[in-house]
């Protein structure tokens, strides 16, 4: 995810909550409306894990509520442990890409809060990226490209 973000300075104290504090981020961050809305939907996640909970999953996670976190939890000594737990439980529901790109959005945020002066510590230090699966679409080699055309099959079945 190469997008840059262009986030301009707020004035005002830290937000209460969290969620307040997504909102206040998101307002600044100098994003598309769709990436805005995808930026939400992954902060939202973390409210989950900050509780340490997990996010409903399919159709329940439409219109669910995140669970009200105060902001001041995020500079709390215990919140990276309970972070780190709960993320290696989503990391084991949910696929790599997901996992890290979420990760990224909340690490763009905690880095934000603190420019502000919001936070002291980082929530996030204990978190570590998943290791994401090889990358299967890629263009073939040569070689397999040969092989695939001297096999004895369908067109149909090669085009598979």
């Amino acid at each position: 995810m190469a997008e840059v973000i262009a986030l301009r300075e707020v004035t005002g104290g830290p937000a209460s909550s969290y969620a307040a504090a997504v909102d206040r981020y998101l307002a600044v961050a100098g994003i598309t409306p769709a990436s805005g809305r995808i930026y939400r939907i992954a902060l939202a996640t973390w409210a989950w894990l900050l509780v340490g909970g997990q996010p409903p999953t399919g159709r329940a996670r439409r219109g669910a509520t995140s669970p009200a976190v105060p902001f001041a939890a995020l500079d709390d000594p215990a919140t990276p442990a309970r972070l780190a737990e709960a993320f290696a439980e989503r990391a084991a529901a949910a696929d790599a890409d997901t996992c890290n790109r979420e990760l990224s959005m909340l690490r763009a945020a905690v880095s934000w809060w603190q420019r502000q002066g919001w936070l002291h510590a980082d929530p996030t230090v204990q978190l570590q990226r998943r290791p994401a699966p090889p990358d299967r679409t890629r263009a073939l080699t040569h070689d397999q490209l040969q092989a695939l055309f001297a096999r004895e099959v369908s067109l149909r079945e090669k085009t598979y």
